[in-house]
Formats: structure tokens, sequence, C-alpha cells
């Protein structure tokens, strides 16, 4: 038991020691995820929630403007009116006001 154990170990050791000489020199996920790549993603774009409610939805858009910092607006959705179209209305009007 005991040479497995060492084998086991020294076999362990060695896949360590050959994933970092493999990956020296070059970006880790948690660097190519990081908050500032999210950040320029998201600092150009509008991010819209749908959110279900009694008696039809609540739709949340988010932007962030340099000038102004983030803005949020809310479009309530009755349920008598069509989600789709009325999505396809917030859109619109979103990108008119940009």
């Amino acid at each position: 038991m005991k040479f497995f154990k060492k084998w086991f170990a020294n076999m362990c050791r060695e896949a360590w020691e050959n994933a970092r000489e493999d990956t020296v020199g070059k970006p880790s996920i948690a660097n190519s995820l990081s908050p500032k790549s999210v950040d320029s993603i998201d600092s150009n774009g509008t991010r819209f929630t749908v959110f279900k409610a009694d008696g039809g939805y609540v739709v949340e858009t988010s932007t962030f403007d340099k000038n102004h910092d983030r803005q949020t607006s809310l479009y309530i959705v009755t349920s008598d009116q069509d989600l789709g179209e009325r999505l396809a209305h917030i859109v619109t009007y979103e990108a008119i006001k940009r």
C-alpha cells in the first residue's frame, strides 16, 4: 500500500508541475472574465429584464451613459396587451432615446 501512495503522490506532483508549465504566459480564464472586460461589454448596451407580475409584466431597461451614469426605466405591460409587440415598441423607444 505504501508503494501505491508514493506512486500516486509522484504522479499528482508531476501532473501539477506540467500543468503549471503549460499555463505560463497564457491568459487565464479568470483574467479573461475580469470585471473590466465584462463591464466593457455592458458599457455600450442596454439590458432588458422582464418580470412576471399580477396582471401582466414589468420590463426594466438599464443603460450606461458616461455623462449620466446608469439609467433605469420601467415599463408596464398589462395582460390584455401582446408582450412581443410591446417589447418591440420598448426596444425601438430605447434605441431612439440613445
